[in-house]
């Protein structure tokens, strides 16, 4: 068997024994260069000189002794700087924006908000949704929470409310409610909103808003009431009007659950307040 067969066959066993996979690969490059010695010997090979031998084997020497101050480098120095795996120091940890959790939304009436992402603690379905700056809280209760502009505002009266509402009044100008109360339903209550005395309502449209459907349409009170004037009662009771006031009205089924979503604005509210009701009741998502 040749020098070179010998030098490699002690060299890959040394490569084994350390595992050095990368340098085993370059010494198969390396020899696939070098004239192979066939293990068969040719008539040409008796031939040639003992020069030619002993500089074949310097030669392989050479390669051999290449090859490990090769691999020693690479132990010492470590991976290359062309190796563009990630360090356990480069983690894919969210960011601080990604990680926050939204603020649950306080009770009570005027409690200020900063501007960011909240939910409604204590309501039976889970809503996220966006707060504008300039907001406050006007929440009376878990089933009646909401945002609203601040009152010492030049806009005051509008806001954003989430209601779970059980019925509608039987006369705008009392807090009696309906009697038979209102059905189950979101068609039902649309109906019986549309039937309050007074009030003016627009055609109500299907929608879908995170995959629960429901329909929307909007309610506007009258003017020159002569009363104070009331609307749909929840748990916590009726829901009092203002002259002329507009609510743009959602109402979801969330998996048997009936939500109301109502923005609501006074005639006189600016281009701008109204965009800013529309991102709030747009930035909502629903999980039951």
């Amino acid at each position: 068997m040749s020098t070179e067969n010998d030098v490699a066959r002690s060299l890959r066993s040394w490569l084994r024994e350390n595992r050095h996979e990368d340098a085993n690969r370059i010494l198969d490059l390396v020899l696939d260069q070098l004239p192979a010695t066939p293990q068969r010997r040719a008539g040409w090979l008796a031939r040639r000189s003992p020069i030619m031998n002993n500089t074949m084997r310097i030669a392989i020497a050479a390669t051999v002794v290449l090859v490990v101050a090769f691999v020693g480098y690479q132990v010492i120095s470590g991976p290359s700087v062309g190796d563009q795996s990630p360090s356990p120091s480069a983690s894919t940890a969210p960011s601080a924006a990604q990680s926050a959790a939204p603020s649950e939304l306080p009770f009570g009436a005027d409690q200020p908000l900063g501007p960011g992402t909240y939910t409604l603690g204590g309501f039976p379905v889970g809503i996220t949704f966006e707060v504008p700056a300039g907001w406050v809280s006007c929440s009376s209760g878990p089933t009646e929470q909401g945002a609203c502009k601040d009152s010492t505002d030049t806009e005051p009266g509008s806001g954003v409310v989430f209601l779970i509402v059980g019925n509608v009044v039987a006369d705008p100008c009392t807090t009696t409610e309906l009697d038979p109360p209102v059905g189950p339903s979101v068609e039902d209550l649309v109906t019986a909103i549309s039937n309050l005395e007074g009030f003016e309502v627009t055609l109500a449209t299907d929608l879908t808003v995170d995959g629960f459907s429901g329909m929307q349409f909007t309610v506007t009170a009258p003017e020159d009431a002569e009363c104070s004037l009331s609307s749909w009662t929840t748990d916590t009771g009726a829901n009092g009007v203002g002259p002329g006031e507009i609510n743009v009205m959602r109402i979801l089924d969330v998996d048997g659950v009936r939500v109301v979503i109502s923005g609501a604005y006074q005639p006189a509210t600016s281009e701008e307040q109204l965009a800013a009701i529309q991102q709030i009741i747009e930035s909502v998502h629903i999980e039951p």
